[in-house]
């Protein structure tokens, strides 16, 4: 991952035939310990074959993933506060979720003012 050393994110599709497939995703460090555990990223008809669509970025302790538009986030996670989406390590109700993965996306926008939330199309 480009900007922090020693963390790493999976990506995982189910294996099945149906008309959309879950994608999951999980934060690990180096030694793959859970930073983040494995949770519903987004369902795709598409099989994924390959990760080259996928960037895993970050600005200070914000990782984001990308899919497809790099400008286009589809999961943030602030490794010091615990606040994420579409999985976070606080138990908060969806609307805080919401307003804190916002949030974390405006901090990105201070760097890459294209940046933008899939969740909020």
């Amino acid at each position: 991952m480009s900007g922090i050393e020693n963390t790493f994110v999976n990506i995982y599709q189910k294996d099945e035939f149906d008309f959309v497939t879950p994608l999951y995703y999980e934060i690990l460090d180096s030694d793959e310990n859970l930073i983040l555990e494995k949770h519903h990223l987004i369902g795709t008809n598409d099989q994924i074959m390959d990760l080259e669509n996928f960037k895993a970025k970050s600005y200070d302790s914000i990782v984001y993933l990308t899919w497809g538009k790099e400008s286009e986030i589809y999961a943030v996670c602030d490794l010091k506060s615990g606040k994420g989406y579409p999985k976070s390590k606080l138990n908060k109700n969806w609307k805080t979720e919401f307003e804190n993965s916002n949030d974390l996306v405006n901090r990105l926008k201070e760097i890459n003012p294209d940046l933008k939330a899939n969740w909020n199309n």
